[in-house]
């Protein structure tokens, strides 16, 4: 069954994103391999038109999330278009979710040119698909190759969270949760990249059994962060928000 709704939501989150002019550029470079400084140009952009290319030329997520890694790594201002790209796939992200479960509008992908776009893809995605074949079995741990299926409504608790606190924060303290203390650094930026809010909250619903064990690790960790109120915020917004699921 489609459901308009939950695409308009996701469409209308980008439009008002702060940070949608970046949005912009780093998704027309991504399609296209064109930069534009031009602020006017950038602004007549449409996010539904932006986002229905990108999800015709990269149908895969992964691939998508390879793209933007590798063009962001071209860019003399690799923070803040890291940032892009991380609000550009958890939000881009459900909607590949919503397409695989047959509840994305039809009429959404349906592009003059998307049979010869999803062509072009095909090949590339073809060979990647035998590499990534042979990593699975040793890195079947990578956090998007979890299944978030299980967890139905991850799309509400992310909409919950984001509302409340910056996704940026909220994923730092996860990671560094789960992972090891982020620092900010060039060398974290990518890592953290890596994770969707979804990933990292399916992993903190997997690694921390319950919500003692998880409440005393983001506090512990949000103690450790550079900073540190902004950290115990974010704790408090995520804590209220999964307290119900244990």
């Amino acid at each position: 069954m489609e459901d308009l709704s939950l695409l308009e939501e996701v469409i209308d989150s980008l439009e008002q994103d702060s940070n949608v002019l970046r949005i912009k550029r780093l998704i027309l470079f991504t399609c296209h391999d064109t930069w534009s400084n031009d602020v006017n140009e950038v602004k007549s952009l449409h996010i539904r038109q932006l986002v229905r290319e990108l999800m015709i030329m990269f149908p895969d997520l992964n691939m998508l999330k390879q793209k933007l890694n590798s063009q962001v790594k071209q860019l003399s201002k690799q923070s803040d278009y890291l940032l892009a790209a991380d609000n550009i796939i958890d939000s881009i992200g459900f909607l590949y979710t919503l397409r695989d479960d047959g509840k994305l509008p039809n009429n959404f992908l349906n592009l003059n040119n998307a049979g010869a776009i999803a062509t072009k893809n095909d090949a590339t995605l073809s060979q990647r698909t035998t590499t990534e074949k042979n990593e699975t079995d040793s890195q079947s741990t990578i956090p998007h190759r979890h299944n978030l299926k299980y967890l139905t409504n991850l799309f509400d608790l992310r909409t919950d969270i984001s509302r409340n606190v910056s996704p940026l924060h909220a994923k730092i303290l996860l990671f560094s949760s789960l992972n090891h203390r982020f620092s900010p650094q060039e060398r974290d930026w990518s890592p953290l990249y890596t994770y969707d809010l979804d990933d990292l909250m399916q992993l903190i619903f997997q690694t921390y059994e319950t919500f003692d064990a998880l409440e005393k690790q983001l506090t512990k960790v949000s103690q450790t962060l550079d900073q540190p109120e902004d950290a115990k915020r974010a704790s408090a917004v995520i804590l209220q928000a999964l307290k119900p699921f244990y």
